[in-house]
């Protein structure tokens, strides 16, 4: 039977851990900027919309008003 190093393995697995944490600070602290100019991008896309023209609709005829139209001159 092999002898467990229980102090090594506890300072690499302390240092796994630290490491884990560390990176979801970078991962939360990006998230969050992500957040932040998701945020922005959103407010200056409703602001533009809000200074664009408004579309013009355009008249469509209705299939059903150009078959009537076609059945009376018939």
């Amino acid at each position: 039977m092999s002898e467990i190093d229980v102090d090594k393995d506890l300072e690499v697995l302390k240092t796994e851990l630290s490491n884990i944490q560390t990176q979801l600070v970078n991962i939360n602290t990006q998230r969050t900027e992500l957040m932040s100019r998701a945020q922005h991008v959103s407010g200056a896309i409703a602001y533009l919309n809000g200074k664009a023209d408004p579309p013009v609709a355009e008249e469509t005829e209705k299939p059903e008003d150009k078959t009537t139209e076609e059945n009376s001159e018939a």
